[in-house]
């Protein structure tokens, strides 16, 4: 593996860590309160199975050499970053007060890193589809 030709996947696997880690580590959403949980929860653990998800394609990408193969999984990437920019406060609802952990903290970092996500697969996939169209 030459680290010069897999920077976009480095960055990719950086990217889909930090969103699985911190999601419920540095910027969780709000704590469970006396064992029930609020809606944040759920946003929470949905952007932690997103990030896993997003960590193997990137680890896929990283180690298989076809390129159509890595432009593949790169657009997946992108498309399932997307998807984890709208799940906080828009496909799963958050606390109803804006003053709330999950509103302060947790979506803006979950917007900020799957944005970054979405910006480096992107490119990653027009470059990889536009290599694997030339020839050899």
């Amino acid at each position: 593996m030459k680290i010069k030709e897999n920077i976009a996947g480095i960055a990719e696997i950086a990217a889909a860590v930090i969103l699985t880690v911190g999601s419920f580590t540095f910027f969780r959403a709000c704590d469970s309160a006396e064992g029930r949980h609020m809606a944040c929860h759920w946003a929470q653990n949905t952007i932690t199975l997103i990030g896993i998800v997003l960590t193997v394609q990137a680890l896929l990408r990283t180690v298989i050499p076809d390129k159509k193969t890595k432009a593949g999984l790169s657009l997946g990437i992108f498309l399932l970053s997307i998807a984890a920019i709208f799940v906080p406060g828009t496909v799963i609802d958050l606390c109803m007060m804006d003053t709330m952990e999950c509103h302060t903290v947790f979506r803006p970092a979950v917007i900020v890193v799957a944005t970054l996500s979405t910006v480096i697969s992107g490119v990653d996939s027009v470059f990889g589809l536009v290599r694997s169209g030339k020839k050899e």
